[in-house]
């Protein structure tokens, strides 16, 4: 039978296989064990042990093209100046993308607002607000749209009503038919208004007279390319001045139903839909004559994906396309040869939407019950890309909620208000809303994104700033919105006053979180309706809230003979290099042991980070007179806060 030929490292007794396991004491009163290996302490005057913190901030370069927050030392920070990029943005975190226009979303992109108005650079403001100008209870879809005769006005179309409305006076129109009004359209200065016998035409306030016939309710109607554009059930007619019908298209699916028509740049576009099945057909134009005429039937230019189909269309500028679809909102572009390609879906809306106007740089599309439950109008910013793409058609674009109507409803028509910068839309069961020349909502709020610092670690956030003018005419209220959805009042700065307000301490969350959002309230002059206050930019201070690790840095005495606080004398011949390269094992697996400081029966879960052996004396043979001082440093990762 074989012998021996080596004695143990340390005895058995108290030790199991596992790094992590721990150590009982049994006869020898070791001080402390380390991955269930038992040692003596070797702590004297000129080897001390310690305990301090570990370090947790790591030095690290800033290669930054930009200079910025990350420049920074000893805080946290997560700014904005700017409010531009609209709502949508999830986590106000830097995108690490290589495209430089996503890598600022952070900095001009933020969670929701309602009633307020982030599109002038470094500025947040209040929207103007709405009046009711024309009421009506019934069910009935509204028709709206803007003309200009001398003074800005509009038509509303409800029911078997007409009327014409400058903002002031709203005058009941003579149009010629009496039942229930299914299209309107404009040449600019007369009307037309078709019931399911006939389109009317009139001019201005005037009376109207039949002018064609249509002899169904599936009526869809538009002013495209210097021509009136009828559809009628499954068929695309092009009318003439005198209103002569000429049949240019017949949908082979008799359910087919026409629902917009607009104009590109050279050519026709007619959205439509039956069942699930929705696409846009484009009617190309032939201009080599004097007048421009129409070269070809209906040509399918896009399709919309299954169950999607298109509610309204507006086209705008010669490029882009506001598509009103069953789902939400999307943007697309039209190419040279008159075609759509259009992008994901920008907006969702349950209801849909049903009407798209554009003005300016933007598309305002309808907000059916989407603005906290009431409805209005979106707005999107064709100016403001918050994707990168080589093309409109795959791009994404600022968008924020805009006016309000403060009533529940589908909203189903939006147009200019004449000439001007005013919008008017339409609820249905409650009636027409024209956007106030220049009084601005009560109050409106704008919540950021989570502030979360790239990091699913706590935080500690510690103070809020926020910039407003010097002279401030209206209120800022400033909330912190935690991870659990509470919402906690930090300041509110009233109406004279202004600047800077800095640091101002956060009163919760009281506990390390994750993340939290910033909620701006801005109340309207109490003294001026046509002032509010205004938010410049605000900034959070936090620092890292995770569990602060502590550091012990321990001699411990590794001779082949050891003697115990009691004079013990433990040990045999050549068993200290044999313990040395068992700890070195224990070292080379990485893993967490558990630490035990016999004496104060206390224990810990932490990673060895280094360690340094010293031996002073030459050793002798045999590998006896082996021995030195064994410094271990611990690193603990369990640590928690009990008070």
């Amino acid at each position: 039978m074989a012998g021996i030929v080596s004695r143990l490292p340390f005895p058995f007794s108290g030790r199991t296989s596992a790094a992590s396991a721990s150590y009982a004491l049994d006869g020898v009163q070791y001080a402390y064990a380390i991955g269930g290996m038992p040692w003596l302490s070797a702590i004297s005057d000129d080897r001390a042990m310690t305990r301090a913190g570990a370090q947790m901030r790591k030095d690290q370069l800033d290669n930054a093209k930009e200079p910025g927050e990350q420049s920074l030392s000893n805080w946290w920070l997560r700014s904005q100046a700017t409010f531009i990029g609209g709502e949508g943005l999830l986590y106000q975190d830097p995108d690490p993308v290589a495209q430089s226009n996503l890598q600022n979303r952070h900095a001009i992109q933020y969670g929701h607002s309602v009633g307020l108005n982030p599109w002038v650079n470094g500025k947040l403001t209040l929207l103007r607000r709405t009046t009711q100008r024309i009421a009506d209870a019934s069910a009935n879809r509204h028709f709206l749209i803007g003309y200009n005769d001398g003074t800005d006005r509009y038509w509303s179309a409800v029911g078997s009503v007409l009327k014409s409305d400058d903002g002031t006076t709203a005058t009941t129109v003579t149009w010629g038919g009496a039942n229930t009004i299914r299209a309107l359209a404009s040449d600019g200065t007369a009307y037309y208004a078709a019931d399911n016998v006939s389109v009317y035409k009139g001019v201005g306030t005037g009376v109207g007279a039949v002018w064609t016939a249509t002899g169904t309710t599936n009526v869809c109607m538009g002013w495209a390319k210097g021509r009136i554009m009828i559809g009628l059930d499954n068929k695309i007619y092009e009318c003439d001045t005198a209103g002569t019908k000429t049949l240019r298209f017949t949908h082979l699916n008799s359910a087919w139903t026409w629902t917009a028509i607009a104009e590109g740049t050279n050519a026709i576009y007619a959205a439509g839909y039956a069942g699930s099945q929705g696409a846009i057909y484009k009617f190309v134009l032939d201009s080599t004559g004097a007048v421009p005429t129409l070269a070809s039937g209906g040509i399918q230019t896009a399709q919309l994906p299954l169950g999607e189909v298109v509610y309204s269309l507006t086209t705008y500028l010669g490029t882009f396309v506001g598509l009103g679809t069953s789902r939400g909102f999307r943007v697309g572009e039209i190419d040279g040869n008159g075609d759509i390609a259009y992008g994901p879906l920008l907006i969702s809306n349950a209801s849909g939407v049903k009407c798209v106007a554009a003005y300016d740089r933007f598309f305002f599309a309808a907000a059916t019950n989407g603005i906290d439950g009431k409805s209005g109008l979106y707005r999107v910013d064709l100016g403001q890309p918050v994707q990168d793409s080589s093309s409109a058609a795959g791009g994404r674009f600022a968008y924020a909620t805009d006016l309000q109507a403060g009533v529940t409803g589908e909203v189903c028509a939006a147009t200019n208000f004449g000439n001007s910068d005013r919008m008017v839309f339409a609820v249905v069961g409650q009636g027409a809303y024209l956007e106030h020349a220049t009084d601005k909502e009560a109050t409106g709020y704008l919540t950021t994104g989570r502030v979360r610092y790239s990091t699913l670690e706590p935080k500690i956030f510690k103070f809020v700033s926020v910039k407003t003018p010097n002279i401030l005419m209206g209120s800022v209220g400033v909330s912190v919105i935690d991870p659990g959805g509470a919402e906690t009042s930090i300041l509110t700065v009233s109406q004279g006053a202004g600047a800077t307000i800095t640091d101002v301490s956060l009163a919760s969350p009281t506990t390390a979180v994750e993340w939290i959002q910033l909620k701006l309230t801005i109340g309207r002059s109490s003294t001026d309706t046509t002032q509010g206050g205004e938010v410049n930019g605000w900034q959070l201070k936090a620092m890292p809230g995770s569990t602060r690790q502590r550091v012990f840095t321990i001699p411990l005495l590794c001779f082949d003979r050891e003697k115990t606080i009691s004079g013990q004398m433990v040990g045999t011949e050549g068993r200290s290099l044999a313990r040395l390269q068992a700890f070195e094992q224990i070292f080379a697996r990485g893993d967490a042991v558990t630490f035990q400081d016999l004496r104060s029966d206390q224990s810990y879960l932490v990673v060895i980070d280094d360690y340094r052996y010293e031996q002073r004396a030459q050793p002798g043979t045999n590998s006896s007179n082996y021995g030195g001082i064994l410094w271990v440093e611990l690193r603990t990762i369990n640590d928690v806060v009990t008070a």
